[in-house]
């Protein structure tokens, strides 16, 4: 029933587990032969013209004045070829000098030519290709032959990790920074690096050691600002409000302050008013005898969100009509819609206050909830848990080192391109559409993957608080995974964010998720409709949109 080619398979499950790209390496290029030299002497009256020429030039640069600089050193090196010293200043002058790069590396190799173990001059000419002409490529054998003649020279050593790093030679420059960083005492800008390597590398831990101590000489609020986003990343949110609160107001202008801002929006507090719209259309509202929405309530939920309907009304042709809910069966609340509200398209608006905070898995208790029926919840027929796909990608996510369960939420992070679709789909889609899958299918196949090896998982509908969408409406909301563990009960999982906020949404019910419901294969959904009808195929649409603010 579900066979496909081998070959497609393998494509499918390619996207899970993606083959790490083979690591470029730098070979090691010389800047030999460097060119021959002048080294005659000239006549005292001469040499003596070229020191002037070399002092006024000296001046010239203490006063900044680098194109002035450059004609009398220019000069001076005519006149006396064979004197180093000239050279190396204007080596200097040129350096300083827009537009004369490439006269500069021609200086600096003659002055290497003078003395191959001369570090400033191999630095100059790397640091001009790296900065000015942005050829890494061909900074690395300069800057890597000022560190040999200087060893322990942290800013070389800086510069040449910087170089590979933009040549894409991510290891030689981690091996570089791995070597040199801890020997920076002043500056944090190695460690700093080093932690971005760290932290690319999805190795949280050192990150995080390596931008703290960054942070003891940072001025700049950079390495403040990578050590709360690895610890956001690597999900270890323990006091992280406060210290992100902290750096924002230290660090007026750090450089990713909306990155910062979204955690702290994420982990904070939040006091929130949500104007819920059930959009209602009909194509024959004169053949209704009655309709009636039925509505789950929203679920207060201990530790992280409390929530009060404020209000609720009919919204018709223009005019607002009372809504009074009456509660019904399992609790949940019935609106019954007045005959003078019946027309072509009504609303339902629900205004509700929902105050919610940070539930971290470090702080969850040890409970005594039942262990869940997982024959029960393996009969969603959405699941497709028979299908051969979620046979073996379950498979091959159990001979990964490792737990089960992160490893499942990273392949499906890695094997799904979120793209709204606003529709519910199958596991069987899912694998047909890799790159048109929402959050309820991230969270669908995460649950068919769990429940697959025999831990029991739930579908969580709910809501996402951006606050690039505070105070407009959107109908986009938000699902994600529930998996149980003994003694802790239910585990918040969100697949969909592990994509770019790592493990921040791995076991944490952050404050700017709102938990609507369950969906269950054997339930209605959360807002429903009855209605009877003098009209056999009578169409009634709804569509939900929200409106979030601060209250």
């Amino acid at each position: 029933m579900f066979a496909l080619p081998v070959v497609a398979d393998e494509a499918i499950l390619a996207r899970f587990f993606p083959a790490a790209p083979v690591a470029r390496r730098w070979q090691p290029v010389s800047i030999y032969p460097l060119p021959e030299i002048d080294r005659s002497t000239a006549s005292v009256e001469t040499y003596n013209k070229a020191v002037e020429l070399n002092n006024e030039a000296l001046d010239a640069m203490r006063g900044k004045d680098y194109a002035r600089a450059v004609r009398l050193l220019s000069d001076a090196c005519r006149a006396a070829p064979g004197e180093r010293g000239f050279w190396s200043n204007y080596l200097i002058a040129l350096k300083n000098s827009k537009g004369r790069e490439n006269d500069a590396i021609t200086a600096a190799r003659v002055v290497l030519a003078f003395d191959e173990n001369d570090s400033q001059a191999a630095y100059m000419a790397g640091l001009v290709f790296l900065n000015e002409l942005k050829q890494p490529e061909k900074a690395i054998p300069y800057i890597s032959h000022a560190l040999k003649a200087k060893p322990g020279d942290v800013n070389m050593a800086t510069a040449l990790a910087t170089a590979f790093e933009q040549a894409n030679y991510a290891d030689d420059a981690f091996e570089t920074l791995k070597k040199y960083a801890h020997l920076s005492t002043n500056d944090p800008y190695p460690l700093y690096m080093l932690g971005l390597q760290y932290l690319n590398r999805e190795d949280y831990n050192p990150a995080i050691r390596a931008f703290n101590s960054a942070r003891a000489a940072d001025q700049k609020g950079f390495a403040h600002d990578a050590w709360i986003r690895a610890r956001y990343y690597a999900g270890q949110l323990e006091g992280l409000e406060a210290d992100c609160r902290d750096v924002l107001q230290r660090f007026t202008g750090v450089l990713n302050r909306q990155s910062l801002e979204r955690i702290l929006f994420s982990l904070k507090p939040g006091d929130f008013r949500m104007v819920e719209t059930i959009n209602t259309t009909v194509n024959t509202p004169s053949a209704l005898d009655s309709l009636d929405f039925s509505i789950r309530q929203i679920p207060n939920v201990a530790g992280h969100q409390q929530v009060e309907l404020m209000g609720s009304e009919f919204v018709s042709r223009g005019s607002s009509f009372a809504a009074i809910p009456v509660t019904g069966d399992a609790g949940r609340l019935k609106f019954s819609v007045p005959r003078e509200v019946l027309a072509p398209e009504f609303s339902l608006r629900l205004i509700y206050r929902i105050k919610t905070s940070a539930m971290l898995g470090s702080r969850m208790v040890s409970n005594n909830v039942a262990t869940p029926d997982l024959r029960h919840l393996s009969q969603d027929p959405l699941l497709f848990l028979d299908h051969p796909l979620v046979n073996e990608l379950s498979r091959r996510v159990s001979q990964l080192p490792g737990n089960y369960i992160q490893n499942a939420a990273t392949a499906v992070a890695k094997g799904l391109k979120y793209s709204e679709n606003f529709e519910d789909h199958p596991v069987k889609w899912v694998f047909e559409n890799l790159d048109r899958c929402d959050c309820t299918e991230f969270a669908r196949l995460l649950a068919a993957l769990c429940l697959k090896k025999g831990i029991p998982a739930r579908i969580a509908t709910g809501f996402l608080i951006k606050a690039e969408l505070m105070n407009t409406d959107t109908s986009i909301g938000h699902a994600w995974c529930e998996v149980f563990f003994p003694g802790k009960g239910w585990v918040p999982i969100d697949p969909t964010l592990q994509s770019n906020m790592h493990w921040a949404y791995f076991g944490n019910l952050l404050s700017d998720q709102i938990l609507f419901d369950y969906l269950n294969g054997d339930k209605r959904t959360r807002v429903s409709i009855d209605f009877v009808s003098t009209k056999p195929d009578l169409k009634v649409n709804l569509n939900n949109s929200y409106r979030i603010s601060h209250w």
